[in-house]
């Protein structure tokens, strides 16, 4: 919750740096990028917390929903389920990949966006 209260006073001052940059001083420029330098840098640094602090139990709650899933499908009753739960673990685990991958593209994303308005602020002129 307190990252999209950030998140809005940031953008909101950013616009009001801008608009001031336009009509009243060319150094509001600086303002505006370090703004959204600081926005890239929270949810940068926001995902990498949700990801170390909330991803194994995301994972516990998808692999019961899998575990229910797999049940229904190959109609196994759940002590044979679990007898086998190491594999499922396992075949499980593979799916998750993508999802891996997707949620530290997003955090390195983050970061390339606040490295391109460092660049911005330093080549400025």
């Amino acid at each position: 919750m307190i990252i999209y209260i950030i998140t809005a006073i940031d953008i909101a001052l950013s616009a009001l740096f801008a608009i001031l940059n336009k009509y009243v001083w060319g150094g509001f420029t600086y303002f505006v990028l370090s703004l959204l330098l600081v926005l890239a840098l929270c949810w940068g640094g926001w995902l990498i917390y949700k990801y170390f602090t909330s991803y194994k139990k995301e994972q516990n709650e998808d692999f019961e929903r899998y575990k229910v899933e797999q049940i229904n499908k190959l109609q196994i009753t759940k002590e044979v389920f679990e007898e086998n739960e190491k594999a499922h673990r396992k075949t499980f685990n593979k799916t998750l990949i993508k999802q891996k991958i997707f949620k530290w593209a997003l955090i390195v994303l983050c970061f390339a966006i606040a490295a391109s308005f460092i660049s911005a602020i330093i080549l400025y002129k």
